[in-house]
């Protein structure tokens, strides 16, 4: 236990740093246009490595599998995510705590669709079909699931980190949103409806949007949520 509440203190920190984000969201930025513009001029050296853990996948496939991962695919849903949020929003409205927090996290879900729709417009990469075990409507680069997911899931460890100092709730918060994450990104790839650069690309602009919120909100929000947070 002691491990992992080192890693994700370790991991935040990091993230909560001015500087240190900097860098985060110029890496990412750097590395997902640089993913989009192969996709565009070379997409046969993307597929070297997509079709290979494409084909992959295939041989792993099981029933029990493929309704698991039809299920957690659905966490990275808009409907799901915008129902989280509203009852996040609600719950706070009630208990009268951190309102300004909550709608910073609507505001970002309602923002992170914008960038998901421009670069799939863009780059207007053609999904998989190998064997798709749900429909894939639109472009596929980059995974709109994986960008809604970290966007709102990776939101929930800062959050906490701002709001409380119990060290088991930051970790079950860091590893629990981390775990949800991942593996919609790995559901993606396992039911055919986005490529494994298609899903990268999803976690690098979804990484860039987090942080960004994050430290938007660190400037704006979080003063008045702690103090909202202090006095329940």
């Amino acid at each position: 236990m002691q491990v992992a509440h080192t890693f994700s203190d370790r991991i935040i920190t990091l993230v909560r740093d001015d500087r240190r984000a900097r860098w985060i969201i110029y890496g990412c930025v750097a590395a997902f246009f640089i993913l989009a513009l192969t996709a565009i001029l070379n997409e046969t050296l993307l597929m070297k490595v997509d079709s290979k853990v494409q084909e992959g996948t295939m041989d792993v496939r099981t029933g029990w599998l493929n309704t698991t991962m039809v299920m957690i695919t659905e966490l990275g849903a808009r409907y799901v995510i915008g129902a989280l949020a509203f009852g996040l929003a609600l719950w706070a409205r009630l208990t009268k705590r951190c309102n300004t927090t909550l709608l910073v996290i609507i505001a970002a879900i309602a923002i992170n669709p914008l960038f998901e729709v421009l670069f799939k417009e863009l780059v207007g990469r053609v999904r998989p079909n190998l064997d798709q075990l749900l429909p894939g409507n639109g472009p596929s680069f980059p995974s709109g699931h994986v960008v809604a997911s970290v966007g709102f899931y990776g939101l929930i460890p800062l959050i906490v980190w701002e709001t409380t100092t119990n060290r088991l709730a930051r970790t079950i918060a860091f590893f629990g949103s981390s775990i949800v994450i991942l593996s919609v990104a790995a559901s993606r790839v396992y039911l055919d409806v986005h490529w494994t650069t298609d899903v990268f690309a999803g976690l690098l602009l979804g990484t860039v949007l987090v942080v960004a919120t994050y430290h938007a909100m660190n400037g704006h929000g979080f003063h008045h949520a702690k103090a909202c947070c202090a006095a329940a």
